[in-house]
């Protein structure tokens, strides 16, 4: 026989944990399937949303739009480097030949 108790005891507290896994691929994936299936039906509606979405995709994320700024950015980046390194030539020759000619001239 059990004695009452004046004061009850704590229960263990449950854990209930479910980690969430977001995967963006699948995720567009299954809005294209859908979308797919929308167009399918033939609904106005989901051809403008279609056209739409096609066109802002295709901006930053595009892959060959994105190589193709990479491209330009690194001939950008080369032409500018030569740039400064004529320049930085073309001074030492001017200082290497005229520089004593421009001392006379100060005094």
């Amino acid at each position: 026989m059990a004695l009452p108790r004046f004061f009850k005891l704590p229960k263990n507290q449950k854990f209930d944990y479910k980690p969430r896994y977001w995967d963006p691929r699948k995720e567009a994936m299954e809005e294209r399937l859908s979308k797919n299936k929308e167009k399918k039906k033939g609904d106005t509606t989901a051809v403008k949303s279609r056209i739409s979405s096609a066109f802002r995709s295709r901006g930053s994320s595009y892959k060959a739009d994105r190589e193709m700024r990479a491209k330009a950015n690194r001939k950008s980046n080369r032409i500018l480097f030569f740039t400064i390194l004529i320049l930085i030539f073309i001074t030492y020759l001017l200082f290497n030949t005229y520089l004593e000619e421009i001392i006379k001239m100060m005094e």
